[in-house]
């Protein structure tokens, strides 16, 4: 599996097909779900514009990657439980939800079925829509239209930042960052956050609460994940107070958002110039922002290299002959794979297709876990890290622009494959 990769949806409309099918293959990929969100907001926008909804959606949907692709809970999802106690674990892996705890023999796993986003992506492609979606589309798109910053300098204010000592974006993240490292202003901060966030209204009371029980720490020690997007939200309204970010543009709002999602993964790739400028003082060390129109020309690259391939070779897909990036030439993807994990290219390929008894072997352990009851007790005595099995529920479609994505002779009984991975490899998190 390639390095986890956030990405925003500029970038992968600046993909064609075939490029999208090399970043599938390559990188194990975060789906941010404001990705979903602007994909609606398009499709009302291009629908006004004379556009058919499947042109709109089904363009971008048949980018969108299947093999290696999880949707992430959403920002203030995380939030709000981070702020009731529950621990958000910003290791650089996605954070999933609807895992449903399940025990074979001693044997402990998790199984995922495929997530709605992913079913309204499928939809969307055959081009069904509901109508709860085309509402969704229309009423998000008003939003970002009806956006405004008059109060960001208020905000500021209220929270004990001086912000004609902020010269620079620099200045304006020490500024945001001192702010969650304090509790100076405990209400204030509080309120900010409470205001400033769509948090519901009848939990206000409930947050508060255990806060004041808490004594009022930092909120970097007190609850990490609600300070990093704090951190966001103030770093953003300064900005725009002191003209960093254009109070202009309502979209770089959603575009600073994608920042929310930072600690779940291990590369940011974006084409987006704000993103270029400010993401990488919100990343970690082990954390690297990639310029989204420097892998589309090595997904280019990539896709010329295996194009050369003879017929019979490519005829066994993919996810046969190309499990990791070719070790001869320069491509980017290569050195991004060093980065992330220098040990990758010692470890050995797996050899497709498996023997007929260790595939037997392989089925029979999916089989055991996929098939177990689900148990009464949920997720709480269940820790992501000591699993034995974890089990991904995949929708991929046999070929994708030029290529198989698994062996062109296998036996499909639709033109999408429904497909079950379980490996005792954690590469998420889970949300109780």
């Amino acid at each position: 599996m390639g390095p986890i990769s956030l990405f925003d949806k500029s970038f992968l409309q600046s993909l064609n097909v075939d490029e999208s099918v090399w970043f599938d293959n390559f990188y194990s990929v975060n789906i941010s779900p404001l990705f979903y969100m602007e994909t609606l907001a398009d499709l009302d926008k291009e629908i006004s514009r004379g556009r058919t909804a499947e042109q709109v959606v089904g363009e971008i949907a048949s980018k969108t990657p299947e093999m290696g692709g999880s949707p992430n809970v959403h920002h203030l999802d995380l939030l709000i439980n981070n702020l009731l106690g529950q621990k958000i674990k910003m290791d650089g892996r996605p954070i999933l939800a609807g895992g449903k705890p399940v025990r074979s023999g001693d044997k402990k796993g998790v199984n995922f079925d495929e997530p709605p986003e992913a079913k309204a992506y499928r939809r969307w492609q055959e081009g069904r829509y509901l109508e709860i979606e085309r509402e969704f589309a229309k009423s998000w798109r008003a939003q970002v239209k009806g956006m405004t910053f008059e109060k960001s300098e208020v905000y500021a204010q209220k929270l004990g930042i001086d912000i004609s000592e902020c010269k620079n974006i620099r200045d304006a993240y020490r500024a945001a960052h001192n702010l969650v490292q304090s509790n100076a202003k405990p209400y204030d901060l509080m309120g900010f956050v409470l205001t400033s966030l769509p948090v519901p209204h009848e939990l206000h009371r409930q947050i508060v609460q255990r806060y004041q029980i808490s004594g009022f720490p930092p909120f970097l020690s007190y609850a990490p994940y609600a300070a990093h997007v704090i951190k966001v939200e103030v770093f953003f309204h300064i900005c725009v107070s002191r003209g960093f970010i254009s109070s202009e543009r309502p979209s770089n709002k959603i575009d600073v958002a994608y920042l929310h999602y930072l600690p779940f993964c291990k590369l940011f790739i974006s084409g987006d110039k704000l993103h270029k400028k400010i993401a990488s003082l919100f990343m970690r060390e082990d954390q690297l922002f990639v310029w989204g129109p420097d892998l589309k020309a090595d997904l280019k690259a990539l896709n010329q290299h295996y194009m050369k391939l003879p017929e019979e070779v490519k005829n066994r897909g993919v996810i046969s002959f190309a499990s990791k990036p070719p070790l001869e030439g320069d491509f980017l993807t290569a050195k991004l794979w060093d980065e992330m994990n220098p040990r990758w290219k010692k470890i050995g390929d797996v050899k497709t297709p498996l023997s007929k008894e260790s595939n037997d072997k392989l089925m029979e352990h999916i089989k055991s876990f996929t098939d177990a009851a689900v148990l009464e007790s949920g997720m709480e005595e269940f820790d992501i890290d000591k699993l034995d099995s974890v089990s991904l529920q995949r929708t991929l479609h046999k070929k994708k622009g030029s290529w198989f994505q698994v062996p062109k002779d296998l036996k499909m009984a639709n033109k999408a494959l429904l497909s079950r991975f379980t490996t005792p490899c954690i590469e998420h998190n889970t949300l109780n």
